[in-house]
């Protein structure tokens, strides 16, 4: 029997990952993020579930979560899917549990403005999430067709998963997009990275003598573990360089 429904399930921690359910409408199925729990309904039943189907599901999930740990520094962990078959009726499912492992972000301090007669203009709070959708909706889906894309956000993310090693993670980044298009010039040119930033990231990451960078043996008179404000410099050219690249994709 054909089923009227096809749903796929993954499940993600933490819940809070997503400040507000996130949807998307693809061609073979329509995506929900929210609370915990990523439901793919797609557009077509099917039972079983063909393998490209599947794949091309957790393909499209883990670029939204690629992107959203971009925007909010943080863990995460991602298990699925469970498989739901909806048929005259009755709800069966089928369980067959992977995972995808990808501790903090900093709080916001939102601002709700109202006017003389309490009208809200504005909303912080609303203003983010309603950016971070549009970034997720424009950015997500370009990371399953360029494997030099999905490469820059797989680094961001080791430097989160990894922080011992962070700097090492961000600077793949850099030798990524040097490699993409030739030569350091040629990547400062095409994305419109200044010498100083493209060289601030080096001295991070290389000439510092920091726990988190790459050349720890030749610093021999000792090394530090990164300032907070050092790390989040690092970061933000990192992110500004990976978002930049996402648009020429």
């Amino acid at each position: 029997m054909t089923p009227e429904r096809t749903e796929l399930e993954w499940i993600y921690d933490p819940a809070d990952l997503f400040e507000a359910p996130y949807q998307h409408t693809g061609v073979d199925f329509d995506l929900l993020v929210d609370a915990g729990r990523v439901v793919a309904i797609l557009s077509v039943p099917q039972d079983p579930v063909s393998p490209d189907v599947e794949e091309r599901v957790r393909a499209a999930i883990e670029s939204v979560f690629l992107v959203r740990q971009l925007q909010i520094h943080r863990k995460y962990s991602l298990e699925g899917p469970r498989t739901y078959q909806h048929s005259a009726g009755r709800k069966n499912i089928s369980i067959r549990v992977g995972s995808a492992v990808a501790v903090f972000t900093a709080g916001h301090v939102d601002l709700i403005a109202t006017d003389a007669a309490g009208n809200i203009v504005r909303d912080s709070r609303a203003e983010r999430i309603a950016e971070h959708s549009s970034v997720l909706d424009s950015v997500a889906p370009k990371l399953v067709h360029s494997a030099t894309l999905r490469s820059l956000f797989e680094s961001y993310s080791r430097s989160v998963t990894d922080p011992n090693n962070e700097l090492v993670h961000l600077y793949e980044i850099r030798d990524a997009l040097s490699g993409h298009y030739g030569s350091e010039q040629s990547a400062r040119d095409a994305l419109g990275i200044s010498k100083g930033e493209w060289q601030r990231l080096g001295v991070l990451a290389n000439v510092e003598p920091l726990e988190q960078g790459r050349h720890r043996g030749k610093h021999p008179a000792g090394r530090r573990a990164a300032t907070e404000s050092e790390l989040n410099e690092a970061r933000q050219l990192a992110r500004r360089w990976i978002m930049a690249f996402a648009q020429t994709v």
